[in-house]
């Protein structure tokens, strides 16, 4: 819209105004002619008077801005793993939280709601611990990420061999045996403690941290159940000990693997339970979505055993498959619904990290002003407007955002930037880059006396006045105009009071 436009349209009601006072000094000219002095009479028996009441009203100025309603382009939706596109939702498609927007090689990424972008992968811990090999040979087993390990668990096997979890703080770092000279430390009691409290120690083993010939019958019995040799000596690489209760956050091997003397197995979670603006958004989404795990999870940050429940369940939904984690590509984050502009990468498309998959907007319709800078001041952030729609439906709006930096437009003029947003987006259903009109009030009155302009007379001695009914016919009442809007004026000061009538054309 052009500056020329707007100073057309800010005029408009001036021109109508003059020319309604020109016809009210033809009027008045006239009535004095017929009148005389003035006084109340008719014009002639055969003319025909039209009154028109006077009202106590509130008046409003409103101007209509050429805008135009669509969408708002945003970033691209990226891949955050390696693979191929196997599928993505097609270009005209709308997305909400919950829905999958694309699979990399069959596993599916799901839309979710949030500001903050997701740049990590979500577990219980924030911290890691790797899980290296002591032994040489070829894994025969290994859990599954997600799995959880307690104290007792076997977490894999080399050979067939198994390796066990224990708790404990000082790590495996030799072979335990009953040697010519006891061998004693923190290694042995720890193993000790375990055997004891797993129900082995039937024979009153002291728990002492002295590997003696009964720590010896004792782990042979242990040995035993779990399809170890049962030769009663601990080699090294046949347990491990960790701080207490992990879970596994990634595995690094497969069965069939050759592994070695510090090979790493597997990564698991750590002491310092995972917080964040992340984890936040993704339990408000689960909950939203129907995944509270049975009322437990509570919206709080805290990738809790409740979150892990939620997720655990989430993911059975999805069919994949399931280990309470979410990696940093299974979902993306957006801040709200959206419509999908474009495929940018097609299925069988290759990706990596950070490619872009979608090229989105957003789904909700919004109205686009190019607001002239003389008109600046007419319109702030969280005003109410009303939009009116190609068809002449008005639709409540409300504006959003008003640029604080002027652009300028095609015409070279200096513009503002104004979003509006439609209170029904429904009403807007079908309708993208169409032409609408922005209804905005950018001056008002209220509870005023009001007449219509074209009652307004101007005197040829200077001034105004209406012709007003009386008993005996009218008569001419001095006034002071003040506000005009909606074909009407307000009258500041004058002889005339809600429900008299004045003459109209």
């Amino acid at each position: 819209m052009t500056s020329e436009s707007a100073n057309n349209r800010s005029s408009r009601w001036w021109i109508w105004i003059l020319g309604a006072v020109v016809v009210g000094v033809i009027a008045v000219v006239a009535f004095i002619a017929v009148s005389g002095d003035g006084d109340s009479e008719e014009a002639g028996t055969g003319d025909v008077t039209n009154f028109a009441d006077v009202v106590r009203t509130d008046l409003v100025e409103i101007e209509s801005y050429d805008a135009t309603l669509g969408t708002i382009g945003g970033d691209p939706i990226t891949s955050q793993r390696s693979g191929t596109v196997t599928a993505a939702i097609d270009a005209g498609d709308t997305a909400v939280a919950g829905d999958i927007v694309f699979r990399i090689d069959g596993e599916p990424v799901v839309l979710m709601f949030g500001e903050t972008p997701v740049w990590r992968d979500m577990a219980p811990t924030e911290d890691t611990e790797v899980l290296v090999n002591r032994r040489n040979g070829t894994i025969t087993s290994v859990v599954a990420q997600g799995t959880a390990l307690e104290e007792g668990d076997i977490a894999y096997h080399v050979d067939g061999e198994p390796v066990v979890v224990m708790y404990g703080t000082t790590p495996a770092y030799r072979t335990l045996f009953d040697a010519a000279t006891n061998l004693e430390g923190d290694d042995v009691f720890q193993l000790e403690a375990f055997l004891d409290t797993a129900g082995y120690n039937d024979i009153g083993m002291d728990v002492d941290g002295e590997f003696t010939g009964a720590t010896e019958s004792v782990v042979e019995d242990w040995q035993t159940d779990i399809g170890a040799p049962d030769d009663g000596v601990v080699d090294l690489g046949e347990v491990v000990f960790i701080p207490g209760p992990t879970s596994v956050v990634d595995v690094a091997v497969e069965v069939g693997d050759s592994v070695g003397i510090g090979s790493r197995v597997m990564t698991l979670a750590g002491e310092t339970p995972m917080t964040g603006d992340d984890v936040l958004q993704l339990e408000q989404n689960l909950a939203a979505l129907g995944f509270d795990a049975d009322g437990a999870l509570v919206v709080d940050g805290l990738y809790d055993a409740a979150t892990t429940a939620a997720v655990s369940d989430w993911e059975t939904s999805l069919e994949v498959d399931v280990d309470g984690l979410v990696g940093r590509g299974d979902i993306v984050f957006v801040a709200e619904s959206i419509r999908v502009t474009e495929q940018l990468a097609t299925p069988g498309t290759a990706t990596n990290p950070g490619g872009p998959v979608l090229a989105v907007s957003s789904a909700k319709k919004v109205v686009t002003l190019l607001l002239p800078a003389e008109d600046q001041d007419v319109v702030e952030e969280g005003d109410s407007v009303v939009v009116e729609l190609p068809d002449g439906t008005d639709v409540a709006a409300t504006v959003t955002e008003v640029a604080s930096v002027a652009t300028v437009n095609q015409q070279g003029a200096a513009v503002f930037e104004v979003t509006v947003e439609l209170a029904d987006d429904t009403a807007a259903a079908g309708l993208d880059e169409a032409p609408v009109d922005v209804e905005i009030v950018t001056d008002s009155v209220q509870n005023v006396i009001a007449v219509p302009v074209t009652a307004l007379l101007a005197l040829a001695e200077g001034g105004y006045a209406v012709e007003v009914e009386t008993p005996e016919g009218t008569k001419l009442v001095g006034v002071d105009p003040g506000f005009f809007a909606d074909g009407l004026v307000e009258i500041e000061s004058g002889d005339i009071t809600p429900g008299d009538r004045v003459v109209v054309p």
